[in-house]
């Protein structure tokens, strides 16, 4: 139905009745309508969580949350056709980008709390998630540009091949203006 009519055209009535069920089922199953547009989003972040718990023994949390990514972005290019049309429908929806950048933001903090192995994320840790979901933002659109036909496990070690030397720990600061007093 959004694919046909666009979200915003949709209403939960006119799921409900597609799926052959009533409105007060259509809310047993979903809070809102908006949130069958993003069907697999918590279980993604669920799977993510799953594969932080599989962290190998002295395994680095930055290696574990690539490993955990990459392997969600395998998952991706499997089901490539069905993402890339969700995409595209929220692409083409103001109410859907805003809450995929809702949904961007849950990314961030499990990513943080990932980096921070059970502790509350520090400054650094919360920066490091959102810098390496940045990037893999900035993938994951020229992906859904590209029609999802390159190899997105590829591009995503691409992606963090990129940024490893800008987030390896103790790396020299970026050198800039220092604050001045007056």
């Amino acid at each position: 139905l959004f694919e046909a009519r666009g979200f915003e055209r949709v209403r939960v009535e006119d799921i409900a009745a597609a799926a052959g069920v009533g409105r007060r089922t259509f809310f047993r199953y979903f809070a809102s309508k908006e949130e069958v547009a993003f069907p697999e989003h918590r279980r993604r972040l669920d799977r993510f969580g799953a594969l932080m718990q599989e962290r190998l023994p002295g395994e680095p949390p930055m290696i574990a949350v690539q490993r955990a990514l990459v392997a969600l972005g395998a998952h991706l290019m499997a089901t490539r056709d069905e993402v890339v049309a969700q995409q595209a429908i929220v692409d083409a929806s103001p109410t859907l980008i805003a809450g995929d950048r809702a949904r961007d933001r849950e990314w961030d903090d499990a990513v943080a709390a990932a980096l921070a192995g059970g502790a509350s994320p520090t400054t650094r840790q919360r920066v490091t998630a959102g810098a390496m979901m940045g990037a893999i933002r900035s993938t994951l659109r020229v992906w859904f540009e590209g029609q999802g036909r390159e190899d997105l496990v590829r591009m995503g070690l691409e992606t963090f091949a990129l940024l490893a030397d800008g987030l390896a720990p103790g790396r020299a600061r970026a050198q800039g203006p220092r604050p001045t007093t007056t």
